[in-house]
């Protein structure tokens, strides 16, 4: 029998980030962020509420589940906070999953933190053989859609009022996808980065 790598442990790291799962005791450094002032428009309504507080909780919660693994990015550099992302929706009888609630504080955007925490979440995600990886992105983000289009995603289509933000609005999600030697490839783009920004 193949044995599937455990997606959270060890963590997944490499050298620029290390990715520990989730906890509670990570809560007052995220709290302490400006995080929340992002979820308004981005992160889903909890069922739990609409405060960061609330969202935390409920990552908690969903943690203890082979569907959902929440992450803190750490700086190895630093050992700072340095954002959060997660897997979700994981199904291991289809080999797939989504990589979603990607934040990382200001100070980091552009620099190597980004490419690599992605790095780590696709690296890990091949080592436990997926072969589908989705991202769900609001289609006002456009940033996130240029990010996720530029390692090799392929736009599937458009979901229209899929989402109700915290922020009280509805969203429409554009669907990405990495399937089978395309995650492979998107690795490839992403170390290449990774490197030439450390160069930079």
């Amino acid at each position: 029998m193949i044995q599937i790598m455990n997606l959270s442990n060890p963590a997944p790291e490499n050298d620029v980030v290390r990715l520990e799962i989730l906890t509670a005791e990570h809560k007052p450094t995220v709290l302490a962020t400006e995080v929340a002032e992002s979820m308004w428009e981005w992160m889903p309504v909890m069922p739990t509420g609409t405060s960061l507080e609330a969202y935390m909780d409920h990552s908690l919660d969903l943690k203890g589940t082979d569907t959902f693994y929440p992450f803190y990015v750490v700086d190895k550099a630093t050992g700072e906070f340095a954002g959060l992302a997660a897997f979700e929706r994981v199904s291991r009888t289809h080999r797939r999953l989504e990589i979603g609630f990607v934040w990382h504080p200001e100070n980091y955007r552009g620099t190597a933190v980004v490419p690599a925490t992605q790095l780590a979440l696709l690296e890990r995600a091949q080592e436990a053989r997926f072969r589908r990886i989705s991202y769900f992105v609001p289609e006002r983000n456009e940033r996130a859609i240029r990010s996720f289009t530029k390692i090799g995603a392929q736009r599937e289509g458009l979901i229209r009022n899929y989402m109700r933000t915290a922020g009280g609005s509805w969203a429409n999600m554009v669907v990405l996808s990495l399937v089978g030697e395309e995650i492979k490839a998107a690795i490839s783009v992403l170390r290449d980065r990774v490197r030439a920004l450390q160069l930079a």
